[in-house]
């Protein structure tokens, strides 16, 4: 039997609550290339919803449309509608660290070291640099900010 693959899934219609989030028309490109075509998706709240498929197929992609963590990679783009609570985020004019703080990411491996917060951000750049506590403190605190976590 051959799966049966499909853009369009409406998860909210099935269980009969109200979509959380709605994914319209996403296209998504790494430079040129599509790698996302049309999808069509409707997530309910409160609820768990997990993305099921081969490497490659794109699970990754989509996800990291949610939070728009794919701008921070050069040459990535998406298109169409990705709406939260009826808010299209995919909006240029969307507070990206108040969007963060509503759509999370958990990696598939997480690898925090046994210290602090402030000592596991710190932890590469010294490995590869010699810099001012004042100086660390500022890295630091930026990337907290840039991670909606400050």
């Amino acid at each position: 039997m051959k799966p049966m693959l499909s853009t369009d899934l409406n998860v909210a219609e099935t269980t009969a609550e109200k979509a959380k989030i709605e994914v319209k028309n996403l296209n998504f490109y790494y430079g040129q290339s599509k790698a996302l075509k049309d999808i069509n998706l409707s997530l309910p709240e409160r609820s768990v919803t997990a993305f099921i498929g081969p490497s490659g197929c794109g699970k990754s992609t989509l996800l990291r449309v949610l939070n728009r963590i794919y701008e921070l990679y050069p040459k990535q783009s998406a298109e169409g509608q990705v709406l939260l609570d009826g808010k299209n985020i995919l909006d240029r004019s969307q507070d990206l660290n108040l969007l963060r703080t509503k759509i999370g990411m958990v990696f598939q491996k997480p690898t925090p070291f046994p210290m602090s917060i402030y000592e596991n951000i710190a932890f590469g750049v010294r490995l590869y640099e010699k810099i001012s506590k004042a100086e660390m403190d500022n890295r630091v605190e930026q990337a907290l900010k840039r991670a909606a976590l400050w």
